[in-house]
């Protein structure tokens, strides 16, 4: 009887060894992946606010193309869309006569 003790009390201090090996284990993991989401945590938050920060940039930007423009529309007299999209014809039509140009130019050589 007393051997059967003496081998259930080796086996429970085995088994206390082994679960205090894996319970320090477990403990080391979580530290490190608990500092690990800390750093991926931080690196969002930068990313987040840089990206906020371009977007602040490109709005500041594109308001600023909105006034050009329409203080471009205002200098030029008339800001009607209709002579707007005359202008727009207008070099569209000598920029295609200017490709036919290049192209027989082109195809003559």
């Amino acid at each position: 009887m007393t051997r059967q003790h003496q081998e259930r009390r080796k086996q429970t201090a085995a088994h206390n060894k082994h679960v205090e090996k894996k319970v320090k284990s477990l403990q080391e993991q979580l530290t490190t992946r608990l500092w690990e989401s800390q750093q991926t945590r931080e690196t969002a938050t930068q990313a987040l606010a840089e990206r906020d920060r371009t977007i602040a940039h490109l709005q500041n930007r594109l308001d600023a193309m909105d006034r050009a423009y329409e203080k471009i529309l205002h200098i030029s007299g008339d800001c009607s869309l209709d002579f707007v999209l005359a202008k727009t014809a207008e070099a569209s039509q000598h920029c295609e006569e200017v490709g036919m140009t290049i192209a027989v130019e082109h195809k003559e050589r």
